[in-house]
């Protein structure tokens, strides 16, 4: 395959396109450690990421990224003499320019952000505005997690936190802001919240005029909530979903109607086997009720889920979910990314694997234009034993380059003497469902032999056998399980060539 390089030494990385279909990977490398707080698509296609970059805490700058669909990489770093900064959110305008919030500090002092801080950046991430409003007492500092929505009345509605003294340690509070589209204040609502308010997601409920917020400190209990907000930012319900062992809940804007969206959390499965660190898939009600669930996880590692955007909906609707496997450390250790590709009913269809060869930790994922996924991490790289430094890694991926079962049907069974056939398969293999009622409900799952997951889809009996399209999967053993809301009933393993 023909390919083009281009050597970005501006921004001292390197960008590897291919084709006219623009897979690419860059890094974004320098000295200083960086750190990426959220992302967005454009209309245009373009990715934009912002967060910090800086030496050491008191070198902290604000940083915008933004990545065209081809793979060019342009950067702004906001340095200003005696003076540190962050951005934590980017919302896309009506017009096309972006709104960037942060915090700063004017004293080099990373640890008092005393300046709510707006920026509106144009295509060219030239600076059109700025404003700042300062922190009010009992208050010392606002808190760099933001989420930020334009809302029905075309506002920029934010949540976002500041922190005061209790008892000698620092308390998040929430608090909500609405701005104009020109970076304007029109409000601002606080809320004191117990033990530490967290916002996760902020969303606009389809087909109504309600907000609803995923977070921690709504409820006197700590636990995590659904929160309802009416379009002056006043709180105007909770709903406890903290039945998991879990935390940082989101639903990224995935509504399956106005009232069910989908939610991925990090939980922590104990059982006879000891204990699993695991991320899931979630079909939720504005009730706060459980109504499916599909596991994505790999056994025996510590995974979880991208740190901000999650779980993303590609133009046909498909949907890309995105993690990585964890160490509980910041050493070199290799570490694994993943991608999982889903439909709306939770059946796992396909996956992309990535990584692997420094230590990464996924930050967030955005499906694009044709179809595909961009990815974004921080590598951590150590220097010695106590000091270490990040850099931006960033992958686009094509559809193509997931592995998929592209089709599944039910088929005649033509050797119903085997349960699989043919085995060893190269293209096709056929399962046998004998024993199963027709019309009866089952799952199909894939696993290869270290457990990972490559196929999990709902199916009713319709014949007695069905048939998998598995060209696109990796060489290797495989086992499948047949599933049924009583248990498994039938399973066994295959070799694709």
């Amino acid at each position: 395959m023909k390919r083009l390089i281009i050597f970005l030494w501006f921004w001292i990385g390197f960008v590897e396109v291919v084709n006219a279909q623009h897979t690419f990977q860059i890094s974004y490398e320098t000295e200083k450690d960086e750190f990426i707080q959220n992302s967005l698509i454009d209309n245009e296609g373009n990715i934009l990421l912002v967060g910090n970059s800086g030496f050491t805490l008191d070198s902290k700058n604000a940083l915008i990224l933004k990545i065209a669909p081809d793979g060019t990489l342009q950067s702004k770093l906001i340095e200003r003499q005696d003076t540190v900064g962050t951005f934590s959110e980017v919302t896309m305008l009506d017009n096309g320019n972006y709104f960037v919030s942060g915090s700063y500090n004017v004293g080099n002092d990373f640890y008092a952000m005393d300046h709510f801080w707006v920026v509106i950046f144009d295509e060219n991430l030239e600076i059109l505005a700025e404003h700042s409003y300062g922190i009010n007492e009992p208050y010392v500092k606002y808190g760099d997690l933001h989420r930020s929505i334009v809302n029905k009345e075309r506002e920029v509605a934010v949540v976002a936190t500041n922190k005061r003294m209790v008892n000698n340690y620092l308390r998040d509070d929430f608090i909500m802001f609405r701005f104009s589209q020109q970076g304007d204040s029109l409000s601002s609502v606080q809320y004191e919240s117990w033990p530490s308010a967290q916002p996760n997601s902020f969303d606009s409920i389809p087909g109504t005029d309600s907000l609803m917020m995923i977070g921690r400190g709504v409820l006197n209990t700590g636990q995590e909530s659904l929160n309802f907000l009416d379009m002056e930012m006043n709180i105007t319900s909770s709903v406890n979903i903290s039945d998991l062992d879990g935390h940082k809940r989101y639903t990224n804007g995935n509504w399956l109607n106005s009232d069910e969206f989908l939610m991925l959390s990090n939980w922590i499965l104990d059982d006879d086997k000891g204990r699993e660190y695991l991320f899931s898939v979630f079909r939720v009600n504005t009730s706060g009720q459980y109504l499916q669930e599909l596991h994505l996880d790999r056994p025996d590692t510590l995974e979880y889920a991208a740190y901000f955007t999650n779980l993303v909906v590609a133009p046909d609707s498909l949907i890309y979910v995105g993690g990585f496997q964890s160490y509980n450390n910041v050493s070199s250790t290799p570490s694994n990314c993943i991608i999982y590709l889903i439909d709306k009913e939770l059946n796992l269809i396909g996956r992309k694997n990535f990584g692997g060869d420094a230590n990464y930790t996924l930050m967030g994922i955005e499906a694009t234009s044709d179809g595909g996924c961009f990815a974004y991490a921080l590598q951590t790289n150590m220097h010695d034993r106590w000091y270490y430094e990040r850099d931006v890694v960033m992958w686009k991926f094509l559809r193509e380059d997931f592995e998929i079962i592209t089709q599944l049907t039910d088929q005649p069974a033509m050797a119903l003497n085997s349960k699989a056939w043919p085995n060893p398969a190269d293209d096709e293999l056929h399962i046998s469902l004998d024993g199963l009622p027709t019309g009866s409900d089952f799952r199909l799952q894939i696993y290869n032999t270290a457990g990972q997951k490559f196929f999990d889809k709902a199916l009713t009996v319709t014949a007695k056998s069905v048939q998998c399209r598995i060209g696109v999967l990796p060489a290797g053993t495989y086992v499948y399980q047949l599933q049924t809301a009583t248990g498994q009933v039938g399973s066994g393993t295959f070799i694709k060539q």
